[in-house]
């Protein structure tokens, strides 16, 4: 028999050559993977670095033309051509438009630029729309493009119903909250003529908001809340026969999308306007402003100054002077820091005209009891707009106590930083409070409208809907207008 050539060690040396080769690719393959996952994660990582800051660059332009609209509103000098702004063109028929110039440029690490160009359309309305589209360029990568849309809206002091910074509580049996829109019928078109509250026009668009944590920051009890909810932290709580939701909702229930936890809200302090034409010192018997030869401001407007409102069974009445003259605008700043008014049981009452107007400034405390208050008419119907009636709080440190009570019809605004308020009463109360706490007594009928919402002309503007655009369709719609 013919023997193998190859000894028993040289086929063992093979073997392992074999081996060694096989382990040798084996390590050449794991290592061109794990280069290719680097490169891969490198990647990955660079796309999500760099949509991170097209997305910054977009948010930058957004802030900037933020900046320029509500500094028109603080500063009507403002000019938007000596500020880096151009005219758009072609401007939309009945829509002005500026946009940042595009030359401007963002220069990152490894080469890479980026470049934002905004447009903002409609910004002498009451609604500006902003468009903001950022482009980051790559070396050997190509390009992210971020495109951004907010809508805006004023930010209003009256934007919700019933707002605290600390606890709402609702303590009659039978209380309850709604809306209805004075000047907006219901599918969003202006009325002819503002209308009152009634069951015609009334909606579930009721809105109560506390900015407290505290598990009571919204206390419904058994008040039906027919709108919405919103607290700092902590969800509202409702008794056996409270509610929140819309129209028809079950006692006892509170609808999940009604309700929410992240609520926000300013309570800025107020001043009392400079100006005065009269001063009467107390005002303490009855009293009908404006008086016979009084006149006017410049501006139309009827300044007093008083120490305080102080009577029982008197009346003070903002009215005309004769029938032909023009509704009257009054303004009465209070300068007693300690009780500013004090109207007392029995026939006392403040009373506002149909068509005329009065604004309150006030630091100390407020007691209206008697009649309490009525601006225009004595039913929810024909009682003059919230908006004729407002109580500013202009107390800036410790509590200032706000009770206002009474049997009628109360519309009006109060606001007040620092007030303790507790509205007292059987009928219906229509406009917005905002306070550092309310209360609620009795059954009262609470009537937001909804129209107060665009009540501040001269707040400055906020964000109402935040989107990206990323679909072609959405995008094509916006450059054929010019990008």
């Amino acid at each position: 028999m013919q023997k193998s050539p190859f000894s028993a060690a040289a086929r063992q040396q093979g073997s392992v050559l074999i081996v060694a080769m096989i382990f040798s690719a084996i390590i050449g393959i794991s290592l061109v993977s794990y280069m290719q996952l680097g490169q891969t994660s490198l990647k990955i990582s660079n796309n999500a670095l760099y949509n991170n800051a097209a997305m910054n660059l977009a948010e930058n332009g957004l802030e900037e033309a933020m900046h320029a609209i509500n500094k028109r509103i603080s500063d009507p000098s403002y000019s938007w051509s000596s500020n880096g702004w151009t005219t758009a063109s072609p401007v939309p028929a009945g829509d002005a438009r500026r946009r940042l110039p595009s030359s401007g440029s963002y220069t990152f690490d490894q080469g890479v630029t980026g470049t934002v160009r905004v447009y903002v359309y409609g910004y002498t309305g009451s609604a500006p729309r902003i468009v903001s589209r950022s482009t980051v360029s790559i070396p050997r990568g190509g390009t992210v493009e971020k495109w951004v849309e907010v809508q805006l809206r004023r930010t209003s002091k009256f934007a919700n119903g019933l707002v605290a910074k600390e606890s709402i509580q609702f303590k009659g049996n039978n209380a309850t909250v709604d809306s209805w829109h004075s000047k907006k019928n219901n599918d969003g078109t202006l009325r002819g003529s503002p209308v009152g509250y009634s069951a015609a026009v009334k909606k579930d668009n009721g809105s109560v908001g506390s900015i407290s944590v505290s598990a009571d920051a919204i206390a419904v009890q058994n008040a039906d809340i027919f709108g919405y909810a919103a607290t700092g932290g902590a969800p509202p709580t409702v008794g056996a026969q409270g509610l929140i939701g819309p129209f028809g909702t079950p006692p006892n229930t509170i609808v999940a999308d009604r309700v929410s936890t992240d609520f926000s809200a300013s309570f800025d302090a107020v001043v009392a306007p400079p100006t005065t034409n009269y001063v009467l010192g107390g005002i303490g018997d009855n009293l009908n402003l404006p008086r016979v030869g009084d006149v006017p401001h410049t501006d139309g407007v009827y300044y007093y100054e008083a120490t305080a409102i102080s009577f029982n069974n008197r009346v003070l009445a903002i009215q005309k002077r004769v029938a032909a003259e023009a509704s009257p605008k009054v303004v009465i700043k209070l300068t007693n820091g300690t009780t500013s008014i004090n109207i007392g049981g029995g026939s006392g009452e403040l009373r506002v005209q149909t068509g005329a107007s009065l604004q309150i400034y006030a630091p100390g405390d407020i007691k209206i009891a008697g009649n309490g208050i009525m601006n225009g008419g004595t039913t929810s119907g024909s009682a003059n707009l919230p908006e004729n009636l407002q109580i500013w709080g202009t107390k800036t440190t410790g509590v200032q106590d706000i009770q206002i009570a009474g049997n009628g019809v109360l519309s009006g605004l109060v606001y007040a930083p620092q007030g303790s308020v507790k509205i007292n009463g059987n009928g219906d109360v229509m406009g917005s409070v905002v306070a550092n706490d309310i209360t609620v007594v009795g059954n009262a009928a609470f009537h937001y409208d909804e129209s107060l919402a665009d009540f501040d002309g001269g707040s400055p503007f906020r964000i109402s809907l935040w989107r990206e655009i990323t679909s072609a369709v959405g995008r094509n719609a916006i450059t054929v207008l010019g990008w």
